[in-house]
């Protein structure tokens, strides 16, 4: 009988007394490095602003044991750059940061402010280290911002668009016109209502001309109106 009972102690406590001699030698263990991942190519962030936002000073001996994992991923996430961090620590003490950051797919002035539009539809401030490639908006977009967001997203999704397109107006009554990379004209595209066919229109339109070299000749093409391709030269 006590031999049961023993063996079922054994097996009660054992994981515990292996947690608690795990939990002493990480209390000894140091922080040898800190290892940073980004998800992407943009670099909004610096590897030094993250590493001083998990240590003040990241020069100075860290324990593993004291490590509160979940507050320095709460701390990166409220960085305004950073959309989701992990945070893990290895064994041979590498303390490693996977960093996911924001995707902005606009830049918007307006009143004298500049900031990002972000692919989840909210406000995100510029960096001083790294600017991104995406259409400029101007104009009323406050006035219209879930509208524009969707616009922009439309833009974003579209290789040909994006790639294209160099400025959006938001105009006062919430209608849209583009200025375009080449060449420098300006497209009416109105309400962002049957945009697939506009698009498909504006898209046949630069077909058309471009092999007669004759896009250079126009100044502004209106896609407003439905199955119509109005030009400007």
């Amino acid at each position: 009988m006590y031999k049961i009972l023993f063996k079922i102690a054994v097996i009660i406590l054992l994981p515990f007394c292996i947690q608690l001699w795990a939990n002493s030698k990480n209390e000894k263990r140091l922080v040898q490095d800190i290892a940073i991942e980004y998800t992407d190519t943009n670099m909004f962030i610096t590897d030094e602003n993250i590493r001083r936002t998990i240590f003040k000073d990241p020069q100075a001996p860290h324990s593993l044991g004291f490590l509160r994992i979940n507050e320095i991923e709460e701390a990166l996430d409220n960085n305004n750059m950073i959309e989701k961090a992990e945070v893990f620590y290895t064994i041979d003490g590498i303390l490693s940061a996977t960093i996911k950051q924001r995707d902005p797919i606009a830049r918007v002035y307006e009143d004298k402010e500049a900031y990002y539009m972000d692919s989840k539809g909210k406000k995100m401030p510029l960096s001083s280290v790294f600017s991104a490639r995406v259409p400029l908006v101007r104009g009323h977009s406050s006035k219209y911002w879930d509208t524009t967001f969707l616009l922009m997203t439309f833009i974003k999704e579209d290789k040909w668009l994006r790639e294209n397109i160099t400025e959006v107006q938001v105009l006062p009554n919430g209608e849209y016109s583009f200025l375009m990379r080449v060449p420098h004209f300006k497209v009416f595209f109105g309400k962002f209502e049957n945009e697939h066919l506009k698009i498909a229109n504006l898209k046949a339109f630069y077909k058309q001309l471009e092999k007669t070299d004759a896009l250079d000749n126009y100044s502004s093409v209106s896609l407003k109106y439905k199955n119509q391709v109005i030009c400007k030269q």
